[in-house]
């Protein structure tokens, strides 16, 4: 976020006590303000963190770190402005707009040009399209209006994963000073006596129209600049109060104000959540507890030793940099799955070393000792470089042809397994079940294991869903006709779940066989048998039920019994001494050919036995999915070799590779059945 140059400021100070000795204090430099920033700053990386601890997420109002950030912008431009009107009678723009682009493009181009390699390695070329278009947004300031156009709301998890999003609140800091200097001067210079009544009214004015637009379109409010202004304008009439008032000795509140403007700041982080309107009448609580802080804190009180102390001014000084790298970093990782809290708090503590490191070698020079033509240069080159960059993104679909060359030819059938059982393991130990989303509970062996992969690896596209599975792998051992004690218990202790009891969907699949052992060497039961009385009890219990059918299934082939794709690539790889000579043209004309093979090899039983599962699940009322059809197709004759990125969809003869579930589950998660699920629990 936007801070202001502490030397600039003791510069400010100088010109201002050689014509006015009794503005000087009021100048100088104040501790209280940084320390401010780190509570800011450090809200916002904790509120995108999203670590759950105890079962909640403790910084759902995190968010309003921006709020905070707008409020101190607004008191330091506006003391800038008006300290230089009051001094010299004049105010120079080129002087004021080289100062923002010194503390915000320098750092804003360093993250742009490091993130760029890893938006190439980790995107898909429709992604890596609105990359480019977001950091050409970012550099014009208009990322407000960009991902409000292209983004669903900003807290939703799919947002999560735009890297540049976060640039959004530096676009409404730019175009509010934009406008605010020229409203300033004019309003200053003609109705100076009523400065305060006219920023105030047109605060008002904003408020209320943010209060108004929270219930017409949340979304474009959240964005717009004009909706904001008010937060800002706070800031405003906070340094017109210091510089055109006398200071205050009393010490109730100077001792008061503060400790209760840090209380409202702290209750609003804590129990504001994304169910609260905002911006609206409900952020005045936190704006309100930031102009406490700013307009009576200082080094003589406890909330101002607290916020001048050196931990919160050193966190203060590198919020700039904090802000800007801290969203990317988390975006990068969470392309493929939600990190644990292990690795948010190894991604907090990155974040905060580049953002030291930041500091000294880019933030500090760029404000002292670079020149001015020096800076024209290097912000006309950076603009030229990114520009020409994002045209040839556009020109060339987001450089698809990369993707071409991406192919895994890993086959290493061993290896493929391993990293699904250590996933899905790591799914299971860092996801909960809490009463404010809706929780799916995956019922079945290893094919429910793969679909909960699918699901996850997409769960950008299910906010406020939780994901489980359940301990039962075999749907058999929900057969009534079980004997054995040691299987009954199955049942038994899947229903007294805590899991289960908090689910409100169970989604069933599994690999569908008429008679299987439930476990082994433990009784052969009926699959659909099972499935009809699980089906039964659930619906009794109040709960929904999805069933998928059974995954294709392919033959497979040799003492390593692996499927088509890998057997023919074997073969391919011994004819011209080694996989790592396959030349990709050779490969292409392979999965070609496989496009048609793959159908023709696989088990046909496995449509019969779903034409029963779907029968049955209809007859209970219950939504069937067809498995078989996310992957294969009847009418072309087809079944997915390879996904668009060049990844082996299955590793053996069904189950899918952990890339190969996440492009599943993107054909499968469409907004159609996403709200066809959240319509099963509304009803």
């Amino acid at each position: 976020m936007n801070q202001v140059n502490q030397v600039n400021q003791v510069n400010q100070v100088n010109q201002v006590s050689q014509v006015n000795q009794v503005n000087y204090s009021k100048l100088s430099y104040r501790a209280e303000i940084d320390g401010l920033r780190a509570i800011a700053v450090v809200s916002v990386i904790l509120y995108h963190a999203q670590m759950v601890l105890f079962g909640r997420d403790w910084f759902e109002g995190g968010f309003i770190g921006v709020d905070i950030f707008f409020a101190i912008s607004g008191y330091l431009i506006t003391r800038i402005i008006l300290s230089e009107l009051q001094t010299k009678g004049s105010f120079s723009f080129l002087n004021f707009y080289e100062r923002r682009a010194r503390r915000i493009l320098p750092m804003l181009f360093v993250v742009i040009f490091v993130s760029t390699p890893y938006a190439w390695q980790k995107l898909l070329p429709s992604e890596f399209v609105e990359y480019a278009e977001s950091i050409l947004a970012s550099l014009f300031f208009g990322s407000n209006f960009f991902f409000y156009f292209s983004t669903t709301e900003y807290g939703a998890d799919s947002a999560l994963l735009k890297p540049f999003l976060h640039t959004w609140s530096l676009g409404v800091e730019e175009q509010f000073y934009l406008v605010f200097p020229f409203i300033a001067i004019i309003v200053f210079k003609f109705f100076r006596q009523h400065f305060l009544t006219i920023i105030f009214g047109l605060s008002l004015l904003s408020l209320q129209f943010a209060e108004l637009m929270e219930t017409r379109n949340s979304d474009l409010n959240f964005y717009l600049p004009f909706s904001r202004f008010w937060e800002l304008a706070v800031g405003s009439m906070l340094a017109y109060r210091e510089l055109n008032s006398k200071a205050s000795n009393e010490r109730i509140g100077t001792r008061i104000f503060p400790m209760l403007g840090l209380f409202l700041v702290v209750i609003s982080i804590l129990f504001f959540d994304s169910k609260t309107p905002h911006p609206s009448l409900y952020t005045l609580i936190p704006i309100v507890g930031v102009a406490l802080i700013i307009g009576f804190a200082s080094k003589d009180e406890l909330v101002g030793k607290i916020l001048g102390s050196k931990p919160f001014v050193w966190m203060g000084l590198v919020s700039y940099s904090a802000y800007l790298w801290h969203f990317p970093i988390f975006a990068f990782s969470r392309i493929h799955s939600e990190p644990s809290n292990y690795d948010k708090i190894g991604l907090i503590l990155a974040t905060i070393f580049l953002s030291i490191v930041s500091y000294f070698i880019i933030e500090r020079p760029f404000r002292k000792k670079v020149g001015s033509k020096t800076l024209f240069y290097i912000i006309f080159l950076s603009v030229t470089s990114v520009a020409v960059g994002v045209f040839f993104t556009w020109h060339t679909e987001g450089f698809k042809e990369r993707y071409q060359y991406q192919i895994n030819l890993n086959l290493d059938k061993k290896g493929y397994a391993q990293d699904h059982l250590k996933f899905a393991g790591k799914i299971h130990k860092d996801s909960s079940f809490d009463d404010q989303s809706i929780n799916l509970l995956f019922v079945g062996n290893s094919h429910a294991r793969d679909l909960l992969s699918a699901f996850h690896q997409n769960k950008y596209k299910l906010d406020g869903f939780n994901l489980r599975r359940g301990p039962v792998g075999q749907i058999s051992c929900f057969d009534p006709k079980a004997q054995s004690d040691e299987v009954k218990s199955k049942s038994d202790s899947f229903y007294s779940s805590e899991d289960y009891k908090k689910s409100n969907i169970i989604i069933v699949s599994t690999r569908f066989r008429k008679s299987q052992a439930c476990i082994r060497k433990k009784e052969v039961l009926s699959d659909i048998e099972g499935l009809r009385a699980l089906i039964n009890r659930v619906l009794i219990d109040g709960k929904k039920v999805v069933v998928f059918g059974s995954n294709v299934e392919f033959k497979t082939y040799g003492p390593k019994k692996i499927n088509l794709l890998d057997y023919r690539l074997e073969q391919l790889a011994d004819s011209v001494g080694g996989i790592s000579n396959i030349r990709i043209d050779d490969f292409n004309s392979l999965v070609e050919t496989l496009s048609f093979d793959t159908y023709a090899d696989r088990n046909v039983g496995v449509e019969k036995l779903n034409v029963i599962v779907e029968d049955l699940a209809k007859d209970r009322g219950v939504l069937f999915v067809n498995k078989y059809a996310l992957s294969c197709s009847d009418l072309n004759k087809s079944c997915l070799v390879l996904s668009p990125n060049g990844d082996k969809v299955f590793w053996d003869a069904s189950h899918f590779s952990i890339n190969g579930a996440r492009y599943i589950g993107s054909i499968l998660l469409t907004e159609e059945f996403i709200s066809s699920l959240k319509n099963l629990v509304i009803n």
